[in-house]
């Protein structure tokens, strides 16, 4: 399962999150993502953590959930891009491992993340959710994590609407709770794949309450109102395709938005015009892609 743009979503969401999941590093004021492409050199770092304040550094943070030899040099070459574009501001680097067993353990960078104020880190994400859940089972983030941390999906049924629950209910500022929400949908969605939104929001029981989170509108949006409208006035069967058409499309745009930004209105017009069967295709590729342009070249074989 896809996980790195939810990764650094609940990295950006508030500073406490940021320093439960990097296992300690604290940014003084107001920071921000960004992502950075070298087209030259053929790198794309998503997760550059960049403070307004220019005495504090900047983090290029990589989150790895799959085995490479190369993650702890690929760091540090992204260090140097980043150094160079913001020259004068010292630049640190963290490899957020999902488990133990992933890190190769690179020398002398493995070595240097060992001792204290290194330049390189290293932390495990499995380690950081037991110790937090051994600390405060009660934590917002442990019920985001719940469809990323449970394989059985019966248990997963049973405890997601609790979950969902827990993250309404948390004091949250409103920007954290929305991105904790967004986080655990999208994770839910790709867990509960071969079932539609309905479905899955049925999971939850009553749908009424979670029709003012951005998440639900961005997953159901208008379409299945306008869907049922027009199965109102042309038969039910045609509006509830319809309906399914466009939550399809809400969520493809929504995942669009979520790895790259900002989507052009042209781009999200031709996505807007796909039929459902090649918006269910282009949900899947999205996982694969690392640019809009991918994305473009997709659409142009049409």
């Amino acid at each position: 399962m896809k996980t790195d743009q939810q990764i650094y979503t609940l990295l950006g969401a508030a500073p406490e999150f940021l320093r439960l999941l990097t296992d300690g590093i604290a940014i003084r004021g107001a920071y921000a993502f960004e992502a950075i492409e070298v087209k030259g050199l053929d790198r794309r770092s998503d997760g550059v953590l960049l403070p307004e304040d220019p005495e504090e550094s900047i983090w290029v943070i990589e989150f790895q959930a799959q085995w490479d030899e190369t993650i702890y040099h690929r760091l540090v070459v992204e260090m140097g891009l980043v150094g160079e574009r913001h020259l004068g501001r010292e630049v640190r680097g963290l490899i957020l491992f999902a488990a133990q067993d992933l890190d190769p353990k690179t020398q002398p960078w493995h070595r240097l993340a060992q001792q204290a104020d290194p330049p390189v880190r290293v932390a495990y994400l499995h380690d950081i959710l037991e110790r937090l859940e051994a600390q405060n089972p009660g934590h917002p983030l442990l019920a985001v994590f719940l469809p990323y941390r449970i394989e059985d999906r019966e248990r997963l049924r049973r405890e997601g609407p609790e979950a969902h629950a827990r993250i309404q209910q948390a004091p949250l500022p409103s920007r954290a709770r929305t991105c904790l929400l967004d986080v655990f949908w999208s994770w839910l969605v790709l867990r509960f794949d071969e079932l539609n939104y309905q479905e899955i929001l049925e999971m939850f029981g009553n749908v009424r309450s979670l029709e003012q989170t951005r998440a639900y509108q961005d997953i159901i949006a208008m379409g299945r109102k306008e869907g049922m409208e027009e199965g109102m006035e042309r038969g039910m069967e045609k509006g509830m395709e319809k309906g399914r058409q466009s939550e399809a499309c809400a969520l493809v745009l929504r995942l669009a938005r979520h790895r790259f930004g900002t989507v052009s209105a042209d781009l999200e017009t031709r996505i807007q015009a796909l039929p459902m069967a090649r918006l269910e295709t282009l949900a899947e590729a999205l996982l694969d892609f690392t640019t809009l342009g991918d994305v473009q070249a997709w659409l142009g074989r049409d």
